[in-house]
């Protein structure tokens, strides 16, 4: 019943490609393999090959330091030992800036985004009976769930975190930020979430698609959000407990984080509720809905 991909690294199968280069095709270099527990890619256009290496090299390491921080699956993450001990001392500053907008989000939608969710997520998945599930939702309360530097904490220890809905933007825009240290200003990011720079892989914008159709993009992120896939729903409305209506949102945003925490919150709110959060975040617009 997850949104978003186990947030976990595999290096294992991943290759580094390389396409020729040419006078009207520039030298491209790829890297494929799995991040966050899925199909991931990393393209660099106008880069030598070595050098792409080094910045995609650098960017897995950064992905796998992440992961230390925002996995659900690793007993040592700051976010497990946050759900385990309701309490986590001196969290790192990468948890407090998603949590901040998380937090943000939950009050500009009256919690249709909501990173307490999990207590629920995990009752749905469970398959519990209506009257756990009740209870569960009971527990999903982002006012209860406290963020400062000193501490992030659970007010009450039944409560439990997750940023499904928003960290995976969030480690998007790391690796592109990693990429762009290393001296990449042409590149496209694809960690389920999608981070643009310069021109694309050929002359021009990079070409994404998108539901819908295709999208020229030259800077910038895109996040689409879908409440089924299969037939099966996959977000559910924090404020009801229930799965929310079906619909797909696609949005743009500067940074892939905005994107993607719009793009999960508006596919529980619909076009009526989008205004509150769009009028915060005026660079961010809805690309597609169906």
């Amino acid at each position: 019943m997850r949104r978003r991909r186990v947030l976990r690294l595999l290096g294992v199968g991943a290759a580094l490609l390389c396409a020729g280069s040419s006078p009207t095709k520039p030298r491209v270099v790829r890297w494929r393999g799995v991040a966050l527990g899925a199909p991931a890619a990393i393209t660099i256009a106008g880069f030598e090959r070595d050098r792409a290496g080094r910045a995609i090299a650098a960017a897995l390491d950064e992905l796998a330091r992440l992961e230390a921080i925002f996995s659900l699956y690793d007993r040592q993450s700051a976010l497990v030992r946050l759900n385990a001990e309701s309490v986590l001392r001196s969290p790192p500053i990468e948890l407090i800036e998603v949590l901040a907008l998380a937090c943000r989000l939950a009050e500009l939608t009256e919690g249709a985004f909501d990173p307490t969710v999990q207590p629920l997520w995990q009752a749905i998945a469970a398959g519990a009976p209506r009257e756990e599930r009740r209870a569960a939702r009971r527990r999903v309360n982002w006012r209860a769930l406290e963020v400062s530097p000193q501490a992030v904490v659970l007010k009450d220890p039944k409560m439990a975190v997750t940023l499904d809905g928003i960290a995976q933007g969030y480690l998007t825009d790391r690796i592109a930020s990693v990429l762009r240290q290393h001296g990449v200003q042409r590149m496209l990011v694809d960690l389920g979430e999608l981070r643009a720079s310069g021109e694309g892989a050929s002359e021009g914008r990079w070409r994404i698609a998108i539901p819908g159709g295709i999208l020229e993009l030259e800077e910038g992120a895109l996040a689409t959000s879908a409440t089924i896939v299969a037939g099966v729903p996959r977000i559910v409305d924090p404020r009801t407990g229930e799965p929310a209506p079906a619909r797909t949102v696609t949005v743009f945003a500067p940074e892939a984080v905005v994107a993607d925490g719009l793009a999960t919150a508006l596919a529980v709110l619909g076009s009526e509720g989008a205004a509150p959060p769009l009028a915060a975040f005026p660079q961010a617009r809805v690309i597609a809905t169906g």
